[in-house]
């Protein structure tokens, strides 16, 4: 799962575990930071937002071991097959997106909304590059407009540059391209499954 679908799922999360409103919020940050934390949690944390960090790193745990993300992964040429499930991470965000309304309540806007606030809140907690990427999603709005295809391919040229892999943007921004379609029902087969293990992960709090 990438930004927008960790987001989703750690906000269901608290609403599951009928959580007050500022861990919602650590929930929501965390979502984000683990992305841009490395190591064990750390303890001097705000309790909220170390189990936003736990819950994020438990559904990629999870995530791993889904057939039909595999079957995502399988989809793309073998050349690319390491590399595959970050591709797909990002496909699951788009398929999100502009499966938004089926989804969810309320619209892409205020739900990005709710998620720049959490990550606004607890800035101190994100390394320098983590608030650029902060700064640059809210002038973008990303997290509301994943359902652009645009912003899938900039996501792909920023993963392919961590990997030094640059020369095969074209290619890998054509083959992920081309899933589209073909790879949605997978996404509507794992993302309910990973909906559906949320609430047996209440533990994470503690």
């Amino acid at each position: 799962m990438n930004f927008l679908a960790h987001c989703v799922l750690a906000d269901q999360a608290a609403t599951h575990w009928q959580v007050n409103p500022q861990t919602r919020q650590g929930l929501l940050a965390g979502a984000v930071i683990a992305d841009f934390t490395k190591g064990p949690v750390n303890q001097a944390w705000p309790q909220a937002l170390q189990a936003g960090v736990r819950l994020h790193r438990r559904i990629d745990a999870f995530s791993n071991t889904q057939q039909a993300i595999k079957t995502t992964c399988e989809r793309f040429p073998s050349k690319y097959r390491r590399y595959a499930p970050i591709f797909v991470d990002l496909l699951a965000d788009y398929f999100l997106s502009i499966s938004w309304d089926d989804l969810q309540d309320e619209s892409r806007t205020v739900f990005a909304a709710k998620c720049y606030a959490a990550l606004t809140e607890y800035e101190a907690f994100l390394p320098a590059h983590g608030q650029r990427f902060l700064q640059y999603a809210q002038q973008r709005d990303l997290f509301a407009n994943y359902h652009q295809w645009e912003n899938i391919q900039r996501g792909l040229g920023s993963v392919l540059q961590r990997l030094s892999k640059e020369a095969w943007f074209a290619e890998v921004n054509e083959c992920t391209a081309s899933l589209r379609e073909s790879a949605l029902p997978d996404f509507h087969l794992y993302y309910p499954e990973l909906e559906q293990q949320l609430p047996s992960w209440h533990e994470l709090l503690q």
